[in-house]
């Protein structure tokens, strides 16, 4: 059989080929940019094409990769990004789970900002949100840093609370003019100064930081309200909230690490009002002798104030998951598991 080259074949011959190969979506956005003449050429021969020698596809490709290097810069005149998009090439469900439940943290892109919010006053603004639609709260909290959203979230209402947090863990993409106009208004109504900041956008992962970074009160009381008004939220923050007492689910290993990397003090106040089963499996993670000095000083510590003792399981909380980042632990290890040795 002879083989044919590229250069046997015509422009338009070389043009359908590289349509074909694209498929119909992509060849019906070149189409809509021919004339009808042009059109009628090219649908022609690519009609009376039913297949074509890899060999000969990889030479026209080549060629217009060639010719595609020729230009200084190609523009991208469609965003791939945007969520509109993403949701028609893999649909609604998982467009939704890619930007709508967000891995904390995660911001696939640097989204637009408030960028009043980080010289405001608090008290101003929650005196302003009072009266505003809960949507309305949560979107603006969403855009604060996480020490000003924790501050926020102790200024609502106790029945309001949990509204705000189901709301903000499921905020999903803002267009950019919506997120421009409320800019607008809260520089207008706040006097607020620009000064852009990366936003924090929604999603359970970076609600449950939020959470976990309240005072145990606080946090207790918005989890109980929110168990009543959303158990399904409540049960997926729960899954990434990560409190002291978890500490039980590190297998031994993993235990020692901490261990290593939190001051002795740090370790006797938080203990002063653990469990004893928290207790007894810290100790096996100890030598003998470091345990027993451990036992003998928690005898001989008076009462402590309870900040200081949830100041000190909060530090030791936050070693753990500084650990679990570095992969130097895994949480959840000490649980029957699908790792195997």
């Amino acid at each position: 059989m002879k083989t044919i080259t590229t250069s046997q074949l015509t422009g338009i011959e070389k043009t359908a080929i590289l349509m074909n190969v694209l498929g119909k979506d992509r060849s019906g956005e070149i189409l809509k940019e021919l004339k009808d003449t042009e059109v009628r050429k090219l649908l022609k021969v690519m009609g009376s094409m039913k297949k074509a020698p890899i060999a000969l596809i990889n030479e026209v490709l080549k060629e217009y990769l060639f010719k595609l290097n020729e230009s200084e810069e190609i523009i991208f005149e469609e965003n791939l990004s945007e969520p509109e998009t993403i949701s028609q090439i893999l649909g609604p469900e998982r467009a939704k789970s890619i930007f709508g439940a967000g891995s904390s943290a995660v911001n696939l892109v640097e989204r637009k900002s408030l960028t009043c919010l980080e010289n405001v006053d608090l008290k101003t603004l929650s005196e302003f949100l009072v009266d505003e639609h809960p949507q309305t709260i949560a979107l603006i909290i969403a855009h604060m840093d996480t020490d000003k959203q924790i501050q926020m979230i102790k200024t609502l209402p106790d029945n309001l609370r949990p509204e705000i947090i189901s709301r903000m863990a499921t905020l999903e993409y803002i267009a950019p003019e919506k997120i421009d106009e409320l800019d607008e208004v809260l520089k207008r109504d706040l006097g607020g100064k620009a000064a852009g900041t990366r936003n924090q956008f929604g999603g359970v992962p970076v609600i449950a930081e939020l959470i976990n970074n309240l005072d145990k009160r606080t946090m207790t009381s918005l989890m109980t309200r929110l168990e009543d008004k959303d158990p399904i939220l409540a049960v997926e923050i729960k899954q990434y909230i990560f409190s002291f007492t978890d500490l039980i689910k590190i297998d031994q290993r993993g235990l020692q690490q901490v261990l290593r990397d939190v001051p002795n003090q740090t370790l006797l106040l938080a203990l002063k009002n653990a469990p004893d089963e928290l207790r007894e499996k810290l100790y096996e993670a100890m030598s003998e002798r470091a345990s027993a000095m451990l036992k003998d000083d928690l005898a001989a510590l008076g009462p402590q104030r309870v900040s200081d003792v949830e100041k000190a399981q909060k530090d030791i909380v936050a070693v753990v998951k500084r650990l679990e980042k570095e992969g130097k632990i895994i949480i959840g290890a000490g649980e029957e598991s699908d790792m195997v040795a």
